[in-house]
């Protein structure tokens, strides 16, 4: 898993990477030194736990975690702040976020809350299975019949949320109640289960692959192909054979 920490202060970082044993986790922690650079990691790398200071310059950690969930980035989400006033534990708790720390951060807390990131990530992968299985509202329905048929497509969450006619917000959060998991996460879904078929049964390349199933940057595709698998592209048609 990767697990990225935002903080102005590198020194932070390096207490908190120093402070835990992170491959017992099988965790790599990483860092970014505001939130426009944290911006840029997640949408190249897409990691799983987000740790971000709350005041930063420029972007606040707020304004990023909505971003986050505006764009449907499927992170789990700590706080950490040297600021333990209650209008920021209540804004957390609005925002939905794994859990709030204070500074200096408290070892045990944090493993707790690592713990408890590491267990919603994997409860909302063992879901993601079931999706199609079970009964959901007709907006979502609707919404996973669309991805199902233009999944190859330029695909994003206003062209989603207007189709089923909800806003952006309500409609990720039913879809997220629903579903266990959000709308970013089921597109990526059909489209890697989709790669997997056609690296299975034909010869094309990963780079004709990758275009098919909606991807124009095929490393950006492998990347998010061995996330999702555990393999490279190539790797998982050489193991088949």
């Amino acid at each position: 898993m990767r697990l990225l920490m935002i903080d102005d202060e590198q020194t932070s970082f390096e207490i908190i990477k120093a402070t835990i044993e992170w491959k017992a986790f099988n965790i790599v922690p990483e860092y970014a030194e505001s939130a426009a650079d944290a911006m840029e990691k997640i949408k190249e790398e897409i990691p799983d736990i987000v740790l971000t200071d709350i005041m930063m310059p420029g972007m606040d950690g707020f304004e990023l975690i909505e971003w986050i969930k505006t764009n449907s980035y499927n992170c789990e989400i700590i706080i950490l702040t040297a600021y333990g006033t209650f209008e920021y534990a209540r804004k957390a708790l609005d925002y939905g976020v794994t859990g709030y720390l204070l500074k200096p951060i408290n070892e045990a807390e944090l493993k707790e809350l690592i713990n408890k990131a590491i267990y919603n990530i994997n409860q909302n992968s063992r879901q993601a299975g079931h999706v199609n299985a079970v009964n959901y509202s007709l907006p979502v329905r609707l919404a996973c019949e669309y991805i199902d048929k233009n999944y190859q497509e330029d695909i994003n969450l206003n062209k989603i949320s207007n189709y089923v006619s909800l806003s952006k917000n309500y409609f990720c959060n039913i879809f997220k109640k629903e579903t266990g998991m959000t709308i970013w996460d089921y597109l990526i879904r059909i489209r890697m289960e989709e790669a997997k078929k056609m690296l299975l049964e034909t010869e094309q390349k990963t780079y004709e692959i990758s275009e098919r199933v909606g991807y124009d940057d095929p490393s950006y595709f492998g990347r998010l192909f061995k996330k999702y698998t555990g393999f490279t592209p190539i790797e998982f048609r050489d193991s088949s054979r």
